[in-house]
């Protein structure tokens, strides 16, 4: 116990002590405690005066709006807000910390600023009108970087134990990182197929090789068609006959990304079974491998029928994302 509370003192003496000229040292990030908080929650630091008027109200606009290709509406982002003089040690180590402040106009993004792994975000502006201007000039990138770093500390969870790579990915030089609660129910040549069933959801993962064609036409324009020839061969319903489709009432939504280096659309929305009344969420990644002369469908899909969706998404885009080319 006495050596635990010497290492302590030390850490606290290493991370806070003033240099000879009275100025505090930069603190050493490896010896920042870890980061907390629930799953893509975001502690807002702002004075009342300023979450409550108009430029607060731009920002949940943006933060807070329905996350795309989910069944019922959740939010991108859980978001709470404290005062500045809230902001103690323990909300310092929160994973992703956006200040709203009055000041000299400025947007910076830190990486582990007070705990690790942590985004820290700061925009400061002297009036209502130039903070508003400053939150829809660069709502875009932070919601994208802060998605991102979610993703990836999930990442580092969900397939920190991972299943042997299986003869398929390794023949199209492509290495996936799927969790052993994902069972294999299908591998061909240029399939593979696993599910991952609980008593409260069911996820399915579906990985899909075919060389790209020269006369495909507009890119992506096969996405949808090929997702419904796939599910409706693998992705049977419980009803004799019944099968996955892409529900079209509410049309998918596109992005296009870099996913190790190669182009890549992101493709989320929702399926229903044709002749069963089941439905759900999915996720899907086509990349355009032009070294290996491939294109590679991803496509991750849930039902959880009873329960919030956006989570177990997002931990599906993780597995999804771990993909590696090995040349």
């Amino acid at each position: 116990m006495l050596k635990k509370l010497s290492f302590l003192l030390l850490s606290s003496l290493i991370l806070f002590s003033c240099d000879e000229n009275g100025t505090r040292p930069a603190i050493d990030k490896d010896l920042l405690p870890n980061s907390n908080g629930g799953r893509l929650d975001i502690i807002v630091v702002a004075e009342e005066s300023i979450w409550q008027d108009s430029s607060g109200e731009v920002f949940r606009k943006y933060f807070t709006e329905a996350q795309d290709g989910l069944p019922q509406g959740e939010p991108i982002f859980n978001v709470r807000q404290v005062t500045p003089k809230q902001f103690g040690t323990l909300l310092q180590r929160a994973r992703n910390v956006v200040i709203l402040e009055k000041g000299d106009v400025g947007f910076a993004m830190e990486t582990n600023k007070y705990a690790k792994p942590q985004q820290y975000v700061v925009l400061s502006a002297p009036d209502k009108e130039a903070l508003i201007s400053l939150i829809r000039e660069h709502q875009e990138k932070v919601i994208q970087e802060l998605h991102y770093s979610e993703m990836r500390y999930l990442q580092k969870r969900v397939t920190a134990k991972s299943q042997p790579v299986s003869k398929t990915l390794t023949n199209h030089n492509v290495t996936v990182k799927i969790p052993p609660a994902f069972e294999k129910t299908v591998e061909q040549e240029n399939l593979l197929v696993y599910w991952s069933k609980t008593i409260k959801t069911q996820q399915g993962i579906v990985i899909h090789f075919e060389p790209i064609k020269d006369n495909e036409g507009a890119i992506g324009q096969r996405i949808i068609p090929l997702r419904d020839s796939l599910t409706q061969l693998h992705i049977p319903g419980d009803n004799v006959g019944s099968y996955m489709k892409v529900e079209d009432i509410i049309p998918p939504v596109f992005t296009n990304l870099d996913i190790d280096g190669r182009y890549a659309i992101e493709t989320r929305g929702l399926w229903r079974t044709e002749g069963d009344f089941m439905g759900g969420a999915f996720l899907s990644y086509t990349i355009y491998d032009e070294v290996n002369n491939q294109k590679i469908t991803l496509d991750g899909f849930l039902y959880a029928p009873e329960v919030d969706k956006r989570n177990f998404v997002l931990e599906i885009e993780a597995v999804l994302r771990s993909i590696e080319f090995t040349n």
